[in-house]
């Protein structure tokens, strides 16, 4: 949660009924901070104070997914910057690039190397779970290793600047629930229009925090209208 203990109990109904398992609204409140405890175990909290807790302890990057089934990649969701503050949650996905100037002995190398590189480890097992496709201006070149990635398991991250590209490439992979990367200041109606229209997820790369901020309100805006 974004709130200390105090703040969170200040918005409590100070009740000490102990019906969320602490012996005092106090506790729970601290529970509550450390992420111990979750808000639904309070059964008397009034509605405005729920929806201020709830929204204060809301992750600054909600989570969502990338690609499906057995190699699919959960992300965002958190609630620290550094692990040493709580925890994280969710590993971070990795992924092997390919580009439209590869030749098929070398696109086919790369995937081979998504099925070799697992690793158990403590009972994990690790690997690459997604191959990221760059479009660098051979759309039919780049829009053949997509139809090839479409039929691995593995998640996909489609790279292209240009929205007529990308949509060709969605048609082809949007089963798969690609991330789209990327939008910019330059094709953020379109990328967000396609973002909409195939229910992916869609980075936002500017040049700087301050550009990426609007990117995302504008976008966010769009997907809610």
């Amino acid at each position: 949660m974004g709130l200390t203990g105090i703040q969170i109990f200040k918005l409590l109904p100070k009740s000490n009924c102990g019906e969320c398992g602490s012996p005092t609204c106090l506790a729970f409140a601290m529970a509550l901070a450390a992420g111990k405890a979750e808000l639904e175990k309070c059964p008397t909290i009034s509605d405005d104070a729920k929806a201020q807790l709830s929204e204060a302890s809301a992750p600054p990057i909600r989570p969502f997914v990338i690609g499906t089934g057995d190699y699919a990649v959960k992300v965002g969701g958190e609630t620290v910057m550094f692990r040493h503050e709580k925890t994280f949650f969710n590993k971070p996905g990795f992924a092997v690039l390919v580009t439209d100037k590869m030749t098929d002995d070398i696109v086919d190398g790369k995937f081979a190397k998504l099925a070799e590189l697992q690793f158990e480890r403590v009972g994990l097992n690790l690997r690459p779970e997604l191959v990221a496709i760059k479009e660098e201006g051979n759309k039919d070149r780049f829009l053949q290793i997509v139809k090839k990635a479409a039929d691995k398991p593995y998640g996909i991250i489609l790279m292209s600047y240009d929205a007529a590209i990308m949509k060709e490439a969605l048609e082809i992979a949007k089963d798969k629930k690609p991330l789209i990367y990327a939008a910019t200041k330059e094709n953020a109606d379109a990328f967000g229009a396609l973002a909409k229209e195939y229910a992916c997820p869609l980075a936002v790369r500017g040049a700087g925090m301050e550009e990426v901020i609007a990117l995302t309100e504008k976008l966010t805006g769009m997907w809610w209208a």
